[in-house]
């Protein structure tokens, strides 16, 4: 856990990585494309399994995508935040279900390209299916080292990086720290870790003056001490 005292508030300018290598005559007439949609917090904006025939770019708030359990459990897998984008599968011909749910997080503004839309866009803008497909690799990478950190690390460990990496993409300068909007069992789901274990883990770095938690948000006060404490 070699990250965890260099979290840093996000405090550069929107950047869309869907757009990357486009130039700036095309940006505004794929954005002109787009219906502008509006969600409130905890509003369903996609389910799993659904067609997949729309697809969103992230421009204010945040989306959780996660997945359901066969015993109607949340595994949340990401917190999507601005310049992200989700439904990549819209791009494809034949469309298929989208893999996860996604949720505002927060009251959340998106653009959003519907099936034939973002198929006259692909064949206008190649460029727009190729950031896809490096988004999409990503994000299987993301998951993959996820998996790695579930094996191979301890619930404490995982726990900081969890908490560390949501402050680095999120997180609001506060007095005394850096200020994380996330409940426990958020928290523990993007750490694969239980309710009870994070909370016992926040509660002992509480203790240690490293974090101190409200109703849904930590402030994270010595990151540096996560693994110490």
């Amino acid at each position: 856990m070699r990250n965890s005292s260099a979290i840093r508030p996000l405090t550069k300018p929107l950047s869309v990585g869907l757009f990357k290598g486009l130039g700036d005559h095309e940006i505004p007439v794929i954005r002109a494309a787009a219906a502008k949609r509006t969600f409130e917090a905890s509003q369903i904006i996609i389910r799993a399994e659904e067609h997949a025939v729309r697809l969103f770019v992230i421009e204010v708030g945040s989306v959780d995508y996660y997945i359901m359990t066969n015993d109607g459990r949340e595994i949340l897998l990401r917190r999507l935040m601005p310049g992200n984008a989700f439904g990549f599968a819209t791009f494809l011909s034949e469309p298929i279900g989208y893999l996860g749910t996604a949720k505002a997080a927060h009251k959340t503004e998106t653009l959003m390209w519907e099936h034939r839309v973002a198929r006259q866009l692909a064949v206008t803008y190649p460029r727009l299916v190729e950031n896809a497909l490096h988004a999409s690799l990503r994000y299987v990478a993301m998951y993959a080292k996820r998996h790695i950190r579930f094996v191979s690390n301890t619930a404490q460990e995982r726990v900081a990086y969890a908490l560390t990496n949501l402050g680095s993409r999120s997180g609001h300068t506060h007095p005394g720290g850096i200020e994380v909007d996330i409940k426990n069992e958020d928290l523990a789901s993007l750490a694969d870790v239980n309710f009870f274990t994070v909370s016992r883990i926040l509660g002992a770095w509480e203790r240690q003056d490293v974090v101190s938690k409200s109703r849904g948000k930590v402030l994270i006060r010595r990151p540096e001490k996560m693994l110490a404490a």
